[in-house]
């Protein structure tokens, strides 16, 4: 579970923003809460929180640095001597151009917190450092800078493993096989953080896997799909591979400009998916769901797999940047309830995501420190980042009538020129 992190000189943020899921005090939709036992000086946390802004206010930026962490926590160990680390400063503001990137992040696995935290530049990795809570007691694995590492326990094997560490590549990510103690934190990095740079990313795969598992599995997702009011009787799907070598170069070309990434692999998965309505005389109808069914419907059906794995096979942080493209306000208002139901989320994971729809601010479905803003300051043009927690103190106010009028600010500053 996520419980905070900070981020530092990153694209249009150029001082340190946190982003926390601590709740409030307050009592109010305590069923948006997740319990934390037997982890000291944690008892509860959010469930999800949504992250409103302007466009170029910065709210990519924030959950894209999650991104990035994890990226270099799974990938450096495989830089070599002289690779550059993605390094993307804020550039507005010639002061910072040389200022280390810094990210901190605090989450919970295996019942121990952790807090993790490195800064780097584009060269070197210049401090590292993991600490575990133990008690009320903070104890420290390792410190680093940059390339003098202080060991808290195991110093021998910590520092024999560290001397095959390179000046660009995280100890974390370089010594997680070797080192017992990392196993977990690197886990919660590779299988428990799930960002995706937008809902469009989300294929069908997830979900084709999951309902094909079991009928269980499948029955679920049709009556899902039924009570999001899609009128869909019955649903098959399949995975097939395909080798590189038989797919024609201008499907190939076609990939490769949809994704924006090359198609490097020797083998290439597609699936085949149908839908079945039943006409006005009984007779069903088989269609091929990427053609009859609307974009809103695959989206949905798309989210589906991914997250019923979340809600039942296993604990996840899903972060999710344009969480409003295709949706209707009312479907995703749904998904967040079942993100906030005792009953469904089982696995207690946690959704963040970003968007512009208002009216989840008007659907009385989020705490106050649930809603999030990004604002671009006009001063020094870099990104802030505040709660509504923050903001309002009243629980009877309008949120969304007070978004738009610019009570809490994240609105953009329209200059009506050349009309």
């Amino acid at each position: 579970m996520l419980i905070e992190y900070s981020v530092e000189n990153f694209r249009s943020i150029s001082e340190k923003t946190t982003f926390s899921m601590v709740p409030s005090k307050e009592r109010k939709k305590a069923e948006n809460l997740i319990r934390v036992e037997e982890v000291p000086g944690v008892t509860k946390l959010l469930k999800s929180a949504v992250i409103f802004g302007a466009n170029a206010s910065g709210k990519t930026n924030q959950i894209r640095a999650l991104d990035l962490m994890q990226f270099i926590v799974r990938m450096s160990r495989n830089f070599n001597k002289g690779d550059k680390i993605p390094y993307f400063p804020f550039i507005l503001n010639s002061e910072y151009a040389e200022k280390p990137t810094a990210f901190s992040l605090n989450f919970i696995i295996d019942e121990t917190e952790y807090r993790y935290s490195f800064s780097y530049n584009a060269d070197e990795i210049i401090s590292e450092e993991l600490v575990y809570f133990k008690g009320k007691s903070e104890k420290t694995i390792f410190v680093r800078k940059q390339n003098d590492l202080l060991a808290y326990q195991d110093e021998e094997e910590q520092k024999g493993l560290f001397r095959h560490t390179g000046n660009n590549v995280l100890f974390l990510s370089k010594a997680n096989n070797e080192y017992k103690p990392f196993g977990p934190v690197f886990k919660w990095f590779n299988v428990n953080l799930n960002y995706m740079d937008s809902i469009m990313d989300i294929g069908d795969r997830y979900t084709i896997n999951y309902m094909n598992r079991k009928q269980e599995n499948k029955d679920q997702i049709i009556n899902l799909l039924n009570f999001a009011d899609f009128d869909i009787d019955d649903i098959s799907g399949t995975i097939k591979t395909m080798k590189r070598s038989d797919i024609p170069d201008i499907v190939i070309q076609l990939i490769e400009d949809n994704t924006k990434k090359p198609l490097t692999d020797g083998v290439i998965k597609t699936s085949e998916l149908t839908s079945v309505h039943t006409r006005d005389d009984g007779h069903q109808i088989t269609n091929t769901f990427s053609e009859f069914e609307s974009a809103g419907t695959q989206m949905f059906f798309n989210l589906l797999g991914l997250f019923l794995d979340a809600f039942e096979n296993r604990q996840r942080i899903l972060i999710i940047d344009e969480f409003d493209t295709r949706l209707h306000p009312d479907l995703i208002t749904y998904i967040f309830r079942l993100f906030h139901s005792n009953k469904t989320n089982r696995m207690n994971s946690q959704l963040i995501v970003t968007t512009h729809n208002t009216r989840l601010l008007s659907a009385d479905i989020f705490r106050r420190e649930q809603i999030w803003f990004t604002e671009k300051k006009k001063q020094t043009r870099n990104t802030d980042l505040y709660s509504l927690f923050e903001y309002e103190k009243r629980l009877d106010r309008s949120i969304e009538k007070n978004y738009f009028s610019g009570r809490y600010g994240g609105v953009p500053d329209i200059m009506e020129r050349g009309l």
